[in-house]
């Protein structure tokens, strides 16, 4: 307990004393379960790559571009499952979702060392693509469940850091097999790590059956009190959800944040993908350093991609804005791409310092996922829907872009893959700034951001977030203080039009005036009001205050009479009705 009261306490988990307790248990429970299986996932890829380059190739007689295959089949039947399985994630308990996913997992991974032929390789590894698409993609959305905005990216970047751990301690681990395991039992080295990463699989798969949390809905933690489940419930707000029916894909298909954050996340893949596919130790190997030495220096990209994770996400954070950092990852592209299409592949110098700087810009796995999260908050559906679909597109790309452009049998010289990362890397700037632009714009008309659970308090926990909450047209309560009125402008301008019409009415009563001159005052405030919501009349729902309180006196409406013999409660079927109207209908 005094520790949660610190000073270190305080700058990790808030000031608030309920943010500091929830925050730490789920820290050390939920974070730590899905940065182990994502350190399992990084070590288990990494293996391939290491083993191909250390025996299995040999082994078991691949052929020709038989590697890139392994890959590609593993990536289509992982690309296929994202979504199926985050939308899982919103009907069952990731709890089991989680614990069968890894040990299914884990006994394909065994049986790999038992292979005899590439065929046999490439077939386990689509297998294994199915029952792994739960691991990123998952973890992103039940961590987008139980952390805030200026939380999620700095708990994202801890859970990516641990696959860039596992993707670095892959080539180590296979290092230190080459020189002590390497024939033992009759097994080569390479053999060595399917076993051990399998063996490893297991008791995490436990720790996540005792401690998976599930989603806040759930309230299913054992470690956390009544009162701390139902606080992580009402601190994040309400998420839109509803049965799974033909209107929510039409919902869906119709958003923005469908099609441009898979199609900006795309981008980022494929740039990054001159540090993947082999290309770094392939080069290597060509400009004739040993096999050591091509089994750990490409572990330096993972260091640097660590790095820039952890600083980009807690910027990102700190700030309560994603799209900054995103246009320095996007620079970062474009300067990294540039020098190696600009050197020969004689230059070491050139080439170590670019992969060793392009591997800041893997920050987008925990940055962008998190900007994701903020833009799809309201709606607990799309969010599922769109975290899969942001993998599936992407590898729906990288499955086949890899053979085009770093076929094994370019090495060492990917000169045109590297351009395609050049081009790719450029395009994510107006992207970014696309995304920014409608970010702020549905933002400012109450379209994206959680349904705050008490409109009336006047109070929350983010402020971000909370002014891009929707209105609920179904009970809202205002209070007539300054401050709610304008937290009320910044969600819905159409609402507020409303209220502040009924406010002023309100106080123009008590001044000791004539009639007529509060009736032009009146007037000239609501036409103003009017001139400014202009260009917010397209918008797509018409959210209408069915209460107003001033001074804790209700004032009770009716959607069908005026209010006050001024003011109608209309209903949002007639938002399309014309400007003239409208104002007639205000000012009468």
């Amino acid at each position: 307990m005094a520790f949660i009261d610190s000073k270190t306490a305080r700058w990790l988990w808030g000031n608030d004393p309920n943010d500091r307790h929830l925050l730490a248990r789920l820290d050390i429970t939920l974070l730590p379960y899905f940065s182990l299986i994502w350190f399992l996932f990084g070590v288990t890829r990494a293996s391939y790559s290491s083993a191909y380059v250390s025996g299995m190739h040999e082994a078991l007689n691949f052929q020709g571009k038989d590697y890139n295959y392994m890959n590609t089949a593993y990536l289509v039947v992982y690309a296929v499952f994202q979504m199926p399985g985050t939308s899982l994630l919103t009907i069952a308990r990731p709890k089991y979702v989680f614990v069968v996913a890894n040990v299914v997992w884990s006994v394909l991974t065994l049986i790999t060392y038992k292979t005899t032929a590439a065929w046999q390789v490439i077939l386990l590894n689509a297998i294994e693509g199915g029952f792994s698409a739960i691991a990123y993609v998952g973890a992103q959305f039940v961590l987008g469940s139980w952390y805030k905005k200026n939380e999620l990216a700095t708990r994202a970047a801890a859970f990516c850091v641990f696959g860039h751990l596992g993707s670095m301690a892959g080539g180590w681990i296979q290092a230190g097999l080459l020189a002590a395991l390497s024939g033992r039992d009759g097994l080569p080295a390479w053999k060595w790590i399917f076993i051990i990463v399998s063996v490893m699989t297991i008791p995490v798969a436990l720790f996540g059956w005792v401690f998976i949390p599930d989603l806040p809905i759930h309230r299913a933690a054992w470690y956390l009190t009544a009162e701390q489940k139902e606080y992580a419930i009402s601190r994040l707000g309400a998420s839109r959800k509803e049965s799974w029916d033909l209107t929510v894909f039409k919902r869906i298909f119709l958003s923005w944040q469908f099609y441009l954050l898979p199609f900006l996340f795309m981008l980022y893949s494929l740039c990054v993908q001159m540090l993947q596919n082999n290309v770094m130790p392939l080069w290597m190997a060509a400009r004739g350093y040993t096999v050591l030495q091509y089994n750990n220096y490409p572990t330096g990209i993972y260091a640097t991609a660590i790095l820039g994770t952890i600083v980009y996400a807690v910027i990102s954070d700190r700030i309560k804005s994603r799209w900054e950092v995103s246009i320095a990852i996007g620079l970062t592209f474009i300067i990294g791409s540039a020098i190696l299409v600009g050197t020969g592949v004689d230059n070491d110098a050139a080439h170590f310092f670019s992969f060793y700087l392009l591997g800041t810009t893997f920050a987008p796995q925990a940055v962008w996922y998190s900007w994701m999260a903020d833009l799809t908050s309201h709606d607990v559906q799309l969010r599922a829907i769109t975290t899969g679909f942001m993998n599936s597109f992407d590898f729906a790309f990288v499955t086949w872009w890899p053979l085009i452009f770093y076929p094994v049998t370019d090495a060492p010289d990917y000169h045109k893959g590297y351009i395609a990362s050049l081009v790719t890397g450029a395009l994510t700037l107006p992207f970014i700034a696309i995304v920014t632009y409608l970010e702020k714009r549905d933002t400012a008309r109450g379209l994206i951001g959680r349904v705050q659970r008490d409109a009336g308090s006047g109070s929350s926990q983010d402020g971000d977030q909370n002014a891009g909450s929707k209105v609920d047209s179904r009970s809202v309560v205002i209070a007539g203080t300054t401050d709610d009125i304008r937290t009320c402008m910044e969600r819905n301008y159409f609402a507020a039009a409303y209220i502040a019409h009924a406010v002023m009415k309100h106080w123009l009563a008590k001044l000791p005036t004539q009639n007529q001159t509060r009736h032009l005052i009146f007037t000239a405030s609501t036409a103003a009001f009017i001139r400014d919501m202009r260009p917010m009349h397209s918008a797509k729902q018409l959210h209408v205050p069915w209460q107003i309180r001033f001074d804790k006196k209700p004032c009770s409406t009716n959607r069908s009479k005026r209010f006050a013999s001024t003011a109608v409660f209309r209903e949002p079927s007639t938002r399309n009705n014309s400007q003239k109207s409208r104002s007639k209908n205000l000012l009468s």
